[in-house]
């Protein structure tokens, strides 16, 4: 964007229109006109030139320097002509006769496109007609009267009494004469009409001059607190960014806001890809994993219609996979590989792996000194002998457990029809369910070709490719297995990263039988506490809502979908609150809590400095538990450094 154009920008921006105080400023008034571009109807575009340039894809490079010119050139026409205004025909007249119906036509059928109705501006002027006021529609603009009366029908602009548009009444705002037309021809009072509008002259000044009240609403409004590619000068970011801001309703919750502007757009995008690859490799039944898949199913279903590709949310987790096949391999190090993800391990996380309840084996706890509340370190458990030996102990009833768990998941997975060619949906990262899976299924004799699609694959997935496992892994946002030199963009803030994808509901423990089905036994869901939603489980619900209306908007929208957008693009965004928070993003954040494996910390919470200068360690097991670690290192240093570099060169050391 140029400096001018900048300059402008900012002098015609402002705040989100309210629609009940603008309406408080029209009540006194008989008579109400309203201007059509930037107040009743926006472009989702930052400018109008730039619907020539995306016409310009369609008809060639070049084209949008020629429209320019072309009306630069018939405005120029207009000064011994008498006339006030010039006209498509006029501008497509310096064009050759052979192109000019057809360019004509693209350029009015791109502008159907882009135009959305102004919701602010068309509640009031709703209210307007209701409280029986008399409405006229005055504008500057060369369109034709009968396609301007198409526009307006389209966005829900009826029961005005009269349309003044400069191109069929050539008179202009600019210098007054569209509104003295307006007013003799209607025989009213000029004070008891007021006129909305985005032009400080044509909307403002001169209707004043004329005795017409006038209230000049801001041509560009910033309805969200944007983070992402803000490049306007690259066609594709200017439309997606300037979709977002003009389509996103009316809300001043800043978790739905978020959810919508920054979440929906991974979800939109991520969605489309799955889809693309699933036909591309001939896949015809998608399955989506609890519990992160729950919310991507709901995004994949409403942009794809498409039904030759099945899709079913598959009741599965870690533990409802793991615990059952661990009759076969029983072994401490297999029985700690399947519970030990985080960097402390409790006793009591174990035996729930196990799916042993640990209340029945206090006698064998005591005998090792051993208490439901011990806390192993992971570094060190694996050369642990009292738990290996009280493990080895507990065999007989760790098979028996096993094997009833099995029989239930296998009885499980072929009602749900889990065999053949298949893909499966989930966040990633190394494909372990598809590793757990993929051996139940072995060991049942079940033929199956499993596809995993992630949102990323990470650089450690060669831990499940074991006993000559070969997954077929794919990652969206990142991927390892198939580009060594990715970049794991979420690394530094996988807490708050995974926290958008939530179900409201707990995660799989293993299944029963209900009447005569077999379904999947939930934990307590973390975010309910007495039976009441916490307060992280109604932001995480509203940052949902708000993606998913993003997704349903943007499903619809055809433009974007021709731009086939770069994951890297859709996730700018959310990398930028991640990588680089401002206190904004730290207020909405940084408090939220987190639950994994069974502890429960806030994504990015230290305690004061001179906690740390007083107690050094605290600060190492603070900062190594955090799941939000640039978050954790802004909020206590409160300076402005380069904290993800200063991250990748504290990873590199680990």
């Amino acid at each position: 964007m140029s400096f001018k154009s900048t300059v402008q920008k900012k002098l015609n921006s402002g705040s989100s229109i309210n629609a009940d105080e603008l309406y408080v400023k029209i009540k006194p008034y008989k008579y109400v006109s309203f201007d059509i571009f930037d107040t009743l109807v926006k472009r989702n575009v930052e400018n109008p030139t730039d619907v020539f340039r995306l016409m310009e894809r369609k008809v060639g490079k070049g084209f949008a320097d020629k429209r320019i010119r072309a009306e630069r050139e018939a405005r120029k026409g207009l000064v011994n002509s008498g006339r006030k205004e010039v006209t498509m025909e006029d501008i497509y007249s310096y064009f050759p006769a052979s192109e000019r119906k057809k360019l004509k036509d693209l350029e009015l059928n791109t502008e159907f496109q882009l135009l959305i109705p102004n919701r602010p501006v068309i509640d009031v002027y709703n209210r307007c007609l209701k409280e029986g006021k008399t409405v006229f529609i005055t504008s500057d603009m060369y369109w034709p009267q009968e396609t301007t009366e198409r526009l307006l029908e389209k966005i829900g602009v009826v029961s005005y009494k009269r349309l003044y548009l400069s191109s069929s009444r050539q008179a202009v705002k600019s210098d007054g004469s569209l509104f003295t037309l307006l007013v003799n021809t209607e025989h009213i009072n000029s004070r008891e009409l007021i006129h909305i509008g985005d032009s400080k002259a044509g909307d403002y000044a001169e209707p004043q001059k004329l005795g017409v009240k006038a209230i000049q609403i801001p041509r560009y409004t910033k309805n969200i607190k944007y983070r992402g590619d803000e490049n306007y000068s690259s066609l594709r970011m200017n439309y997606l960014n300037t979709f977002i801001n003009n389509v996103v309703p009316c809300t001043n919750d800043p978790y739905y806001k978020f959810g919508f502007a920054q979440f929906g757009k991974v979800l939109w995008g991520y969605a489309n890809w799955i889809h693309d690859v699933a036909k591309e490799k001939g896949i015809t039944k998608l399955f989506f994993l609890a519990r992160d898949g729950y919310i991507m199913k709901k995004a994949y279903d409403i942009c794809v219609e498409d039904h030759s590709i099945e899709t079913k949310y598959l009741e599965v987790s870690r533990r409802s996979l793991r615990g059952p096949i661990l009759w076969m391999d029983y072994s401490f190090e297999t029985i700690l590989n399947m519970v030990v993800n985080a960097k402390l391990v409790s006793i009591e996380s174990i035996f729930d792996g196990l799916g042993m309840d640990i209340d029945r084996y206090q006698e064998q706890l005591d005998q090792y000194g051993f208490h439901r509340d011990t806390i192993f370190d992971r570094r060190t458990i694996f050369l642990d002998e009292k738990l290996k030996q009280l493990l080895t102990d507990l065999t007989t009833d760790i098979i028996e457990n096993s094997k009833k768990e099995y029989s239930l998941l296998t009885e499980y997975l072929k009602q749900e029809g889990v065999l053949g060619k298949f893909g499966i949906v989930d966040i990633g990262y190394a494909g372990s369910m598809q590793r757990y899976l993929t051996q139940t299924l072995n060991k049942l004799e079940i033929q199956h070709q499993i596809t995993g699609f992630y949102l990323g694959v990470a650089d450690f997935y060669k831990k499940n490719e074991v006993d000559g496992l070969d997954l077929d892994l794919n990652g969206y946002l990142f991927d390892f297995k198939h580009n060594p030199h990715a970049v794991d963009c979420r690394s530094s803030f996988v807490g708050l990263f995974e926290t958008l994808f939530l179900e409201q509901g707990g995660s799989v423990k293993r299944y029963t039988r209900e009447n005569g089905r077999v379904v999947a036994e939930r934990y307590p869901y973390e975010y309910l506490k007495d039976g009441k939603p916490t307060e992280e489980y109604l932001k995480i619900k509203e940052i949902q809502h708000g993606a998913i209306d993003f997704v349903s908007i943007a499903s619809e929208d055809p433009l974007l979908s021709e731009f086939k957008y770069k994951s890297t693009e859709l996730f700018d965004g959310i990398y930028k609150i991640g990588t680089d928070p401002n206190p904004y993003d730290l207020k909405l954040f940084a408090d939220m809590e987190f639950y994994d494996e069974g502890i429960t910390q806030r994504l990015a919470a230290p305690k004061s400095m001179t906690h740390y200068i007083l107690h050094k360690n605290d600060l190492k097991n603070d900062f190594l538990q955090c799941r939000w670690k640039i978050g954790f290192m802004k909020r206590l240093l409160k300076l402005n450094l380069p904290y993800q570099k200063i991250y990748l060169a504290l990873h590199r050391l680990r």
